[in-house]
């Protein structure tokens, strides 16, 4: 058996879901200039018999929609651009013999109080890796950013720990 687990920053996830948002933007782009095209051609066709109020309303029912859309999408792409950035390099998580390293903090196995997983905010990082200290301290790391399942983690801790702790898994509701 190796003398600890070493898990570095990994920054694909991140780098995937700034992608998959970019996407979305393009898509909802698109979706807002057919919008404004359609509503534009039943103006034309119709613009004689609609009052200013009809008018209003057909551009914003027909825009309102998709520039929702288009704002949520964009929300979301910043949101991961900030998770990206946050990404650090190196070793992220060691685990071995004498304790756990994780955020840059070391914690051996005497002074950890608990080994459990928290959920994050909506457009975080998504749930993380928690170390908390016999003093209250909490150190963190985002599964995102690691390049090791929750699985691989929970058993480095159990082994090196001789049993003593395991991963707790219950807050991420699966």
């Amino acid at each position: 058996m190796p003398h600890e687990l070493t898990v570095g920053f990994n920054p694909m996830a991140a780098a995937e879901r700034v992608a998959h948002y970019t996407g979305l933007v393009r898509t909802r782009l698109g979706w807002l200039g057919l919008s404004a095209v359609i509503c534009f051609v039943i103006w034309l066709w119709q613009g004689r018999s609609l009052d200013f109020a009809a008018t209003g309303a057909l551009w914003g029912a027909g825009l309102a929609y998709s520039l929702i859309w288009l704002l949520l999408a964009v929300v979301g792409r910043t949101a991961a651009n900030r998770v990206l950035r946050r990404i650090g390099q190196g070793v992220a998580v060691r685990i071995g013999r004498d304790g756990i390293g994780i955020a840059g903090v070391f914690l051996p196995w005497p002074a950890i109080a608990e080994v459990t997983t928290r959920r994050a905010s909506a457009f975080g990082a998504g749930p993380a890796l928690a170390v908390r200290a016999a003093t209250g301290a909490v150190c963190r790391v985002p599964f995102l950013y690691l390049d090791v399942k929750p699985g691989t983690i929970d058993a480095a801790v159990r082994a090196y720990s001789l049993g003593a702790w395991r991963l707790d898994t219950a807050r991420l509701g699966n």
